[in-house]
């Protein structure tokens, strides 16, 4: 696909408008699609942010990434319906929710085979749906 195409695929799924964040680079690959990602060495952080394509390919891009650079997180956004399920997704299981002051929850999650932790943390919530977003954290 072309990066065209792929990022029509992305604002057809988010009902936002592609926009590059600063600060971010921009990776793209016709078969795997894109995605931006930051490489915050002082916090041993890489951010993927806005990625539209093969999600498992962009983790492990990510992680890649993390590895050769010496930092030990990942961080990513979900804007999933159910997030209960991308936790499984990803080989996870919740270990405790967080009830929050405005009733929504952060859920402090554990990696099935390795036992790494991983936070869900909403984000934001939008205000015609009540769907919630949230930022994920994965300790790798």
């Amino acid at each position: 696909m072309t990066m065209d195409a792929w990022i029509k695929k992305y604002e057809k799924r988010t009902n936002e408008k592609f926009e590059p964040h600063p600060g971010f680079k921009l990776f793209y690959l016709p078969d795997r699609g894109f995605c931006e990602y930051k490489i915050d060495a002082d916090k041993g952080l890489v951010m993927i942010y806005q990625l539209s394509g093969d999600g498992k390919f962009w983790r492990d891009y990510g992680l890649l990434l993390a590895q050769l650079t010496g930092c030990h997180h990942l961080g990513t956004i979900c804007v999933r319906d159910n997030i209960k399920a991308y936790i499984r997704f990803w080989g996870y299981t919740v270990d405790r929710e967080e009830h929050l002051p405005d009733g929504v929850i952060r859920y402090h999650c554990k990696q099935k085979d390795t036992g790494k932790p991983a936070l869900c943390s909403p984000s934001w919530m939008d205000s015609a749906t009540g769907k919630v977003s949230y930022y994920i954290t994965w300790a790798i």
